[in-house]
């Protein structure tokens, strides 16, 4: 590349790898990601692992290119410190270097909020309110071309339906937001950085009119039962634990009735990544480099759980990972790739600082393992439903996986569990003590610690911004 390239990353929210047509699932969930993973020029990451199991740390990972341990941002388990003011950001560097730093976010974990924000040089905020509804809102129109859309888009008459689908034109509103920034950039020779996160399919998993029927083949219920199943199992944070607490109940017919939901979620978000990477090749006066991820997974009952909680289970860490516009990228069964890798490979490209970064360069084959994190377990927010509640296969203390492309290695406070993929419920470490010390020495190698200090300042949530995450499931104060 004799000039910087253009980069958009793309983060769906929440979609796991084995729920993606690109990793084999039998729905057609993800055909844009697809026809971006058949191109001459990209490649499917065979084995792809999320730095932690939720967004405040997965993303802050992506945008310092640095474990969870390091950056700190979640390692509290409730994200209520700010991202440590010692950590550069991705952007950052980047704007440094001359490039044009865009961030569009329906995410108050991944705003001012959080810290996250820091480097990007124009924020496109997308946390929908009723005051972007008014003429004083940038997002107006948008949001009113979106609301027309969705009116038009309906098979029925249900004020609750359209105010669902309405409010989820914070993931649909995307592209048109990069139309105009397109267009507000026109003749620019600077070249661009875009980090796009895209909130389909976060729980609860009702998608708009045009998706919410498009995998019910296979139902044994109606679509509006479907729905008012879901609703009622993720309706805010509270019921999310109290149904865990007090061990899932659900049926073969439930469960596929939420996967399809989950499903049709995915594939409007697999929609929305499709019109934005349009967009963004038809801006793009120079070469393009496209990463198409999630931040994390879900769960559907893997050790009694739901949504993306207390565990490093490969529902929730292994991610699709496709990359477009970067050649000689090493892969195979052997090969494991993290988030930070891909960091720290566009740095080697773009030219800038390193040192930093934790990751490893994909286009070097010695890559044999990759790590996910999870901070502090917040167990009496379970235990107040039911005080027998114990965390699956771990304890509260902050947890730290260590994976290869045959076994998952989980390391905490007094804790060894090893298991042979994809049976991720017998743990081997008794028979297996040589393979445990091997994975505990990686750990060692990569200085892996949960000491750091570092000047934090509180996290800012107003109480519109909480009223968010606890609908989202995240906080229940």
């Amino acid at each position: 590349m004799t000039q910087k390239p253009n980069i958009l990353w793309l983060t769906l929210e929440s979609v796991r790898a084995d729920h993606t047509t690109t990793y084999g699932y039998e729905r057609e969930t993800t055909p844009n990601i697809e026809a971006v993973s058949e191109r001459s020029d990209a490649t499917v990451l065979s084995t792809a692992v999320s730095q932690s199991m939720w967004t405040p740390a997965s993303t802050a990972s992506i945008l310092t290119g640095t474990y969870l341990s390091t950056h700190q941002l979640g390692q509290d388990g409730k994200a209520q410190q700010k991202l440590r003011t010692d950590i550069r950001t991705f952007p950052q560097l980047l704007s440094n270097m001359g490039y044009e730093t865009k961030l569009f976010t329906p995410n108050i974990y991944i705003s001012s909020s959080t810290g996250l924000d820091r480097g990007f040089d124009d924020v496109e905020n997308l946390i929908t309110s009723k005051d972007d509804f008014l003429p004083t809102s940038t997002l107006f129109v948008d949001n009113w071309c979106c609301a027309a859309r969705r009116l038009f888009e309906m098979d029925g008459v249900s004020v609750s339906r359209y105010k669902n689908d309405v409010i989820h034109n914070k993931t649909d509103i995307v592209p048109s937001r990069f139309r105009r920034w397109k267009k507000d950039r026109s003749g620019s020779n600077q070249p661009f950085f875009a980090y796009a996160h895209l909130h389909a399919p976060h729980h609860p998993y009702l998608p708009i009119g045009k998706y919410r029927d498009i995998f019910d083949d296979d139902l044994e219920m109606s679509i509006d039962e479907a729905y008012s199943l879901v609703d009622n199992i993720y309706d805010g944070s509270d019921e999310i634990k109290r149904r865990m607490a007090r061990g899932l109940d659900l049926d073969q017919h439930e469960w596929n009735a939420i996967r399809a939901l989950y499903d049709a979620e995915t594939r409007l978000a697999d929609h929305i990544a499709g019109k934005v990477i349009e967009e963004a090749r038809d801006m793009s006066d120079r070469d393009l480099i496209i990463i198409i991820t999630s931040d994390h997974g879900d769960l559907f009952g893997e050790y009694g759980l739901l949504g993306h909680n207390l565990v490093l289970h490969d529902g929730l860490i292994r991610v699709p990972l496709v990359i477009s516009g970067i050649n000689d990228i090493a892969d195979g069964p052997d090969i494991t790739t993290q988030h930070i890798d891909v960091v720290k490979t566009l740095a080697s490209i773009t030219g800038v600082e390193t040192e930093q970064f934790e990751g490893r360069d994909i286009r070097n084959p010695d890559r044999r393992f990759a790590i996910s994190q999870r901070g502090v377990a917040s167990v009496d927010s379970y235990t107040e439903h039911d005080p027998n509640f114990r965390i699956p296969k771990v304890d509260k203390e902050p947890l730290t996986a260590v994976r290869s492309s045959q076994y998952k290695y989980l390391e905490s406070t007094g804790v060894q569990l090893l298991y042979d993929l994809p049976n991720e419920e017998t743990d081997i470490s008794e028979t297996h003590p040589e393979m445990c010390q091997e994975f505990s020495d990686v750990l060692d190698e990569q200085g892996i610690t949960w000491d750091h200090t570092g000047d934090r300042a509180s996290s800012e949530f107003d109480d519109a911004a909480r009223q968010r995450l606890r609908d989202l499931g995240y906080i229940t104060d």
